[in-house]
């Protein structure tokens, strides 16, 4: 188990190589990691609160959006991954 946020990007970049190789890979960490960033300031500063389901799926639709603005890879693998979170 990764302890360090440094140690997690190193894991992560490990099991990619292993995997299909596609550049959306590499975008999932800092794509949580700012979800997450923002339910926090939106709890800390506007006193909101999104459920689980709703965090994952503004995870998953950003996620989505900066792939499809930068043009990344194979769109059907990335679909795929999708339809099996």
């Amino acid at each position: 188990m990764p302890r360090t946020t440094k140690d997690v990007l190193y894991s992560w970049e490990e099991i990619g190589r292993r995997g299909s190789g596609e550049d959306w890979w590499e975008l999932i960490p800092a794509c949580i990691w700012w979800t997450l960033w923002k339910e926090r300031n939106a709890r800390c500063f506007e006193d909101k609160r999104n459920n689980t389901q709703e965090i994952r799926m503004n995870c998953l639709s950003l996620l989505y959006f900066w792939c499809k603005q930068n043009m990344v890879g194979n769109i059907e693998l990335f679909v795929d991954f999708i339809g099996n979170l």
